[in-house]
């Protein structure tokens, strides 16, 4: 039964990273649509900015996280 959960948490962690870097490369996608159809820089930067915050959070919330020690912790 343990292993049953295991199996079903790691699952879900690899469904979610595999979602998100889906995301990010929707995004990338879109940075790289705007600078081809020469969309004003402003734009660019905007979604740029997003998809430094989307590679930034899941790197985060996957890999550091885990190993992250938060010493004021109650």
């Amino acid at each position: 039964m343990l292993s049953m959960e295991v199996t079903g948490m790691k699952l879900s962690r690899t469904l979610a990273i595999g979602l998100e870097t889906v995301g990010c490369c929707i995004t990338m996608a879109g940075v790289v649509v705007e600078f081809i159809s020469g969309a004003d820089y402003g734009y660019t930067i905007i979604t740029g900015g997003a998809l430094v915050i989307s590679f930034g959070g899941m790197i985060f919330a996957k890999c550091v996280k885990g190993r992250w020690r938060d010493e004021d912790k109650d």
